[in-house]
């Protein structure tokens, strides 16, 4: 049985959904490659988990360049692993 969820956070929630494939098309349609637009929506996954803890602006800023250089070292470290996994699906 599905759990009754106010109209508010199902426009929200409705929203949100739009927005990451608003920004997936929009990345896709500018000949992003499939390993670019994996590799920003890791960073944005992590900023959102982040971003319960930093409240400051410039901060996030800061630890959204960090995140960016720390998941493009781990895809260059792993990149075979992480592309056969990716042909799977």
């Amino acid at each position: 049985m599905e759990e009754e969820i106010s109209s508010e956070l199902s426009e929200k929630i409705n929203k949100n959904v739009e927005k990451v494939f608003e920004k997936w098309i929009e990345k896709a349609s500018k000949g992003e490659s499939i390993e670019g637009i994996i590799k920003s929506l890791m960073v944005e996954k992590i900023m959102n988990v982040l971003g319960a803890i930093i409240k400051r602006t410039v901060v996030k800023k800061i630890a959204k360049k960090a995140v960016k250089r720390r998941v493009d070292k781990f895809w260059e470290k792993n990149r075979k692993m992480i592309l056969e996994k990716v042909k799977v699906l």
